[in-house]
């Protein structure tokens, strides 16, 4: 349902500002995820962020909105009912929306440039490359993050000082006991201290 739209927009930046064959690179490095839903639908898995950065940068004439794929399942022969009880037990569908609400798969968008965004998502990502936690390669991290980060901070829009701004308050509290449950904790992290951006941090949201 829901992207961070920031990190799209930080992800079209780095892949403008690569050569065509460091794009094309990336893209075979970091393919996206689908599976083949009934009646042969392909659902996208992974990689939403940096297909709705080739999205982007296709509106604008920079190069087509095109990358390596690869399928993580076949369920085309399923019932609908069986495909998303599949789908949930796989941990391939996250069924909440920008405020944490449960939907139903009915209400996921059909196409991509249909997602909401949710700015915490975003504010998340930023957190774990801040290295504030780990990354553990492990479903929906990030959202779990971010529901925590959106009862303590706000982010008013995608604007780079709101994400300056959001990021320096929860660096900190990222540490503190209450966030403990949380996929990746770690008490504390050997990067900059709470009071600074890492320069790639500050590259990245100055592109905003």
């Amino acid at each position: 349902m829901t992207i961070g739209v920031a990190e799209a927009r930080i992800r079209a930046a780095g892949l403008e500002a690569m050569t065509e064959q460091e794009r094309r690179e990336y893209l075979e490095e970091h393919p996206i995820s689908i599976t083949l839903g009934p009646k042969g639908r392909v659902h996208l898995i992974d990689g939403h962020h940096v297909s709705y950065a080739l999205l982007e940068l296709e509106s604008r004439g920079v190069m087509p909105a095109k990358a390596p794929a690869k399928t993580l399942g076949d369920l085309s022969e399923s019932s609908e009912s069986d495909f998303w009880k599949t789908m949930q037990k796989r941990d391939w569908v996250y069924l909440f929306d920008e405020k944490d609400a449960p939907i139903k798969p009915r209400d996921l968008p059909q196409r991509l440039k249909g997602v909401r965004d949710d700015r915490h998502r975003s504010l998340a990502w930023l957190l774990r490359e801040e290295g504030c936690y780990k990354d553990l390669d492990r479903p929906f991290q990030e959202f779990a993050w971010a529901k925590f980060l959106r009862k303590l901070v706000p982010v008013p829009n995608n604007q780079a000082e709101s994400f300056r701004s959001a990021l320096l308050a929860v660096k900190k509290l990222a540490h503190e006991p209450m966030a403990s449950g949380l996929p990746g904790y770690k008490k504390t992290h050997n990067q900059q201290g709470h009071g600074e951006i890492s320069a790639k941090n500050e590259r990245r949201i100055s592109a905003l």
